[in-house]
């Protein structure tokens, strides 16, 4: 079985660096993950542009997986954005494991900031392999 060290394959992941990801905390089946966007992640309007949480919140779902010894990709996903997101705030990701099978994975994602939901997914992840992980202590 292949090992991975959970928080190497994080850190040396360009997506994750180019879109000012960082990993908080992995408590249980929550994985908390910060996002500090900058000016060019932000639509015309000053908002932060919805493809930016969209990938927070993926990232979030896929690395659960991962954390959780399996190799995930996402087969579907529906996402509700409730509030907007200015410069200068942060959001983070909190997580939920809904559906556990051999072949699937159902995880449920929240985008906050602060206290407030910005966004409210769900994501199907198709289970392409189980891993052994190391490197979960951040």
């Amino acid at each position: 079985m292949e090992i991975i060290n959970f928080k190497k394959l994080f850190e040396n992941d360009e997506y994750v660096r180019r879109s000012n990801i960082s990993l908080v905390e992995l408590s249980g089946d929550n994985l908390v993950l910060k996002m500090k966007p900058e000016k060019n992640q932000f639509n015309a309007y000053n908002i932060l542009h919805g493809a930016e949480i969209f990938a927070l919140m993926d990232t979030a779902a896929g690395c659960l997986s991962i954390a959780m010894g399996r190799k995930g990709v996402t087969l579907d996903s529906s996402v509700n954005f409730i509030s907007s997101v200015f410069l200068g705030e942060e959001i983070y990701s909190e997580t939920k494991i809904i559906h556990s099978g051999k072949s699937t994975e159902v995880i449920e994602v929240l985008a906050k900031k602060g206290d407030k939901i910005v966004a409210k997914g769900s994501f199907t992840l198709f289970i392409v392999g189980e891993i052994e992980i190391s490197g979960k202590d951040f």
